[in-house]
């Protein structure tokens, strides 16, 4: 009879753990930690010991840590026997000591219904520990997050501040193997953290870099306002890699080599194909668009993430190492004195970025979604702030709009990615910066924050908000759901039928209603010019928006295989 999953569950957990550098772990008897123990028990690359009390056991793995400066891992079963680590991890917590508790658990099946030892132990240790976690009941295809969540607490409790973290981990019965067998022993690959307040060591990036020309850089929303933009433009001419920049990675506008046009190539299977790279630096947040990061986790590029605040994007588990620190630090660090050649994806990329191009200057220049996307973008002086809102207005953005010599602040809510709130935002941004500010968003995301607009108008912002009014949520016309439900239009196109003008006299804002994108762009000009607070509608109509998208992506695939 084959390992079952607890086994491999636990297993994993235990490589993890071993790969990751920890040599000690003490385990408090117990029933639910049962896979647990065992699994430890079975790496000779662990020193497991036995202690009878918990409170115990997490003192001694304590001292362990400091005397081996290393982390030790301390284990127990579910219900109060946790509890008892909490003296030990608040010591830790305040001694700076690498700490790993981890607790079994009950399924979720089991809580709330008087099952015995049974507690809510997610949070249990709140903030007395550096990181926490609680893994789902173990499933297949899980795996490589249980290596991820691992690797993860035990690098938080070594740096950059040191202390305890807390990883909860619920079994379902049987909890041992039926027969007796014992379990697997996986020895997975993590990913490495390096981690500085300044610039980490980067001798091992940078032997790699060295040994292929097939690299790209890849820049996902990024709103610091520093140098970087330019430093990583520097670092993809010196590598002879293409640097493709998201619109809110601040590394788009005003930047002539930035490619823009990367999710109308990897659209094309065929062209796709020929972008493989063998080395993938990522700079900034997630990724926007799906079809780049599909076609991302699918390749088989060593991928490298870089972050200013140690934040993960991830999805997928696919990074090799995270960088963490001065990220333009960083950068400029990676640079080469003497430039290299470009690469071959430079020139198959920059290609297909042209017949892009040309394709979207033969569109009909029609009132519709993605071409406004691009005008809003042209419209802008230099040095303005544009804020793109969730939903559609930033994947159309990130799809449509040609980069101009202009240089442009972008801002967007792209920490969770909601539509709430995003007018009183950009009134913020105005506000502390400033500058002309241009808001792009739909209409429901617009009368989601209503108040936003009193405070657009009390802060008497220089903001110009130009609102794609389809009449209810246009995205979801995009999903499998809208030709599957009679219900469609009441629960997810919501429309409204709400006339805007009202809107604009709630916040005494002047409003514009343009009929064609040239009018559309000489109104944002004016606007901005004259500051105040703008109301821009721009009427279209969901389903035709969808047909529009749907025509011209289809064109902007036909043009990148064209000479493929």
């Amino acid at each position: 009879m084959a390992e079952t999953l607890n086994q491999r569950w636990a297993a994993t957990i235990a490589g993890t753990l071993v790969a990751c550098g920890v040599k000690h772990v003490v385990i408090a008897p117990g029933s639910r930690s049962t896979p647990l123990a065992l699994a430890f028990a079975d790496r000779s690359e662990l020193e497991c010991w036995s202690c009878l009390d918990e409170r115990s056991a997490a003192f001694f793995a304590l001292g362990l840590a400091k005397g081996t400066q290393t982390p030790a891992a301390v284990v127990c079963t579910s219900g109060t026997a946790g509890a008892h680590f909490l003296p030990a991890l608040m010591e830790a917590r305040e001694g700076a000591t690498p700490l790993i508790a981890i607790t079994a658990d009950r399924p979720d099946e089991l809580h709330g219904f008087g099952a015995p030892q049974t507690i809510e132990q997610r949070g249990l240790f709140g903030g007395y520990v550096r990181d926490a976690a609680s893994l789902s009941e173990p499933f297949e295809g899980g795996l490589d997050h249980v290596v991820a969540i691992v690797a993860r607490l035990v690098h938080r409790s070594c740096a950059p501040s040191r202390g305890g973290v807390h990883l909860n981990v619920p079994f379902r019965e049987p909890l041992a193997h039926p027969e007796g067998l014992p379990g697997p022993v996986i020895t997975p690959t993590v990913p490495r953290f390096v981690a500085a307040h300044g610039v980490p060591e980067l001798s091992d990036l940078r032997q790699v870099l060295a040994q292929t020309s097939r690299g790209l850089i890849l820049v996902g929303p990024r709103e610091r306002d520093d140098d970087f933009a330019s430093a990583v433009h520097a670092l993809g001419r010196s590598l002879g890699f293409p640097v493709i920049a998201e619109a809110a990675s601040n590394a788009r506008f005003g930047f002539d080599d930035a490619i823009w046009s990367f999710d109308a190539q990897v659209r094309s299977s065929r062209f796709s194909e020929q972008l493989r790279p063998e080395v993938v630096l990522r700079f900034g947040g997630g990724l926007t668009l799906k079809q780049p990061q599909a076609w991302l986790d699918a390749s088989r590029a060593r991928i490298f993430a870089f972050s200013d605040d140690g934040q993960q994007f991830d999805p997928h588990h696919r990074v090799e190492a995270y960088f963490s620190g001065d990220v333009a630090g960083m950068v400029k660090a990676l640079t080469l004195a003497e430039p290299r050649r470009p690469g071959e994806l430079v020139e198959l990329i920059q290609s297909a970025q042209g017949r892009v191009r040309a394709a979207l200057e033969r569109t009909p220049a029609d009132i519709n979604e993605p071409l406004v996307a691009g005008a809003v973008c042209q419209a802008l002086p230099p040095e303005s702030n544009l804020v793109l809102s969730s939903s559609m207005p930033i994947r159309d953005v990130d799809a449509f709009a040609v980069p101009g010599p202009t240089r442009l602040r972008v801002f967007s809510n792209r920490g969770i990615n909601g539509i709430d709130g995003v007018v009183s935002t950009a009134a913020g941004v105005s506000a502390s910066t400033k500058r002309p500010t241009v808001l792009l968003i739909g209409d429901v995301a617009a009368l989601h924050d209503l108040s936003g607009w009193l405070i657009a108008q009390s802060s008497r912002a220089s903001l110009v908000v130009v609102v794609v009014n389809n009449d209810g949520g246009g995205i979801f016309s995009f999903l499998p759901v809208a030709a599957r439900t009679p219900h469609f239009e009441r629960f997810f196109g919501t429309p409204t039928g709400v006339d805007f003008s009202h809107v604009a006299a709630l916040a005494k804002a002047s409003l514009h209603r343009p009929q064609h994108l040239a009018e559309l762009s000489r109104t944002l000009r004016a606007a901005v010019e004259s500051g105040g607070l703008h109301l821009v509608e721009v009427r279209t109509e969901r389903k035709a928006n969808v047909e529009a998208h749907r025509a011209l992506n289809a064109a902007l695939v036909a043009a990148v295989e064209a000479s493929s």
